[in-house]
């Protein structure tokens, strides 16, 4: 995994913080990180940074209806595109490109210069959800858009570098004739709203006991459901068992939940643990390879908690599960 250490402690320049920024500057003082360890995208402080700043808000950025924070991480996965641009005023801009988009999707982290995040740009083409098989409609390369994540409270023109970062076309973009390439039409502000839960009430199943929601985070996505054995969500396998003909049998008769109810987080596993820990007391808790398994029971039946950390960029996947007493 990259670690920060390096590109964070870079000397800050001692420049009048009004000096101007244009784009040569910007260019000069550009650099690419060689031989990265990791990904900007796994990075623990960048992924927590990013959650605390715009939640588990969902948008039509880079693809459509998916969660804001994943589409951002996407767009800072390539390992060998990531670059660093040193400020005169001290600050400092990590950038990166999503490598199957050849950095039509791209974004970058503007910190400032105790090297905290001040902003997050986002190259895009404001992608709307795809119907059936068709592909995602997003808007073409002469008019992209930049979208500018501030937390509340930070001012627009404090993300004045990421407009200059924008305007930088990354090596395969700029081999495109002038009338095709990107050109960034449009610059939007997005205020973050952490404390926005990534489910709703609705999305809770019939027959999940009410004492077992405090388990339910807001702090993550909604990710599928199931009661009575049937699947509810995701839509597309509304109706179906919850487990097939192979599973039945490796169950070897162990009943299905009466109702389950799985989320995303993007908090490590560590912290998952720690709170559930705190939250499902007197549970017994078992380590699987990536997972840890809270089981225990409440009035009225019993209850699992299992945690998945399905990898570095996906997060961890949490599924509540309970059965009624017989």
């Amino acid at each position: 995994m990259l670690s920060l250490c390096a590109a964070l402690s870079a000397p800050m320049l001692a420049v009048a913080q009004d000096a101007p920024l244009d784009d040569a500057a910007f260019v000069a003082a550009t650099k690419t990180l060689e031989s990265p360890p990791g990904r900007l995208s796994e990075h623990p402080v960048l992924r927590a940074e990013m959650i605390r700043m715009v939640g588990y808000a969902r948008g039509n950025y880079t693809a459509g209806g998916t969660l804001i924070a994943r589409q951002v991480f996407d767009s800072l996965r390539s390992q060998f595109d990531i670059t660093r641009t040193m400020l005169p005023d001290g600050r400092m801009v990590l950038a990166s490109i999503n490598p199957d988009q050849r950095g039509a999707q791209r974004a970058a982290v503007l910190f400032d210069a105790q090297r905290k995040i001040q902003a997050v740009g986002l190259v895009n083409g404001h992608c709307q959800p795809a119907v059936g098989d068709a592909a995602p409609v997003c808007l073409p390369d002469t008019q992209a858009v930049l979208t500018v994540f501030l937390p509340a409270g930070v001012q627009q023109g404090v993300a004045a570098p990421l407009l200059v970062w924008a305007r930088q076309l990354p090596s395969p973009l700029d081999l495109a004739e002038p009338e095709e390439r990107q050109k960034i039409a449009t610059v939007e502000y997005f205020v973050g709203e952490p404390g926005k839960p990534g489910w709703q009430v609705r999305d809770v199943p019939p027959r999940f006991p009410a004492i077992l929601k405090p388990f339910l985070l807001p702090e993550s996505e909604f990710n599928g459901s199931s009661s009575g054995g049937k699947i509810i969500a995701p839509a597309g396998l509304a109706g179906m068992p919850v487990r097939t003909a192979s599973e039945t049998a490796a169950a070897g008769g162990a009943p299905v939940p009466d109702a389950d109810m799985t989320l995303r987080s993007y908090a490590t596993l560590a912290s998952l643990v720690a709170t559930y820990t705190e939250l499902a007391k007197g549970a017994q808790v078992e380590e699987q390879g990536n997972k840890v398994i809270f089981s225990g029971n409440y009035a009225g039946g019993r209850y699992k908690v299992t945690l998945r950390e399905q990898g570095k960029e996906d997060g961890v996947f949490i599924n509540i599960a309970s059965w009624r007493a017989k």
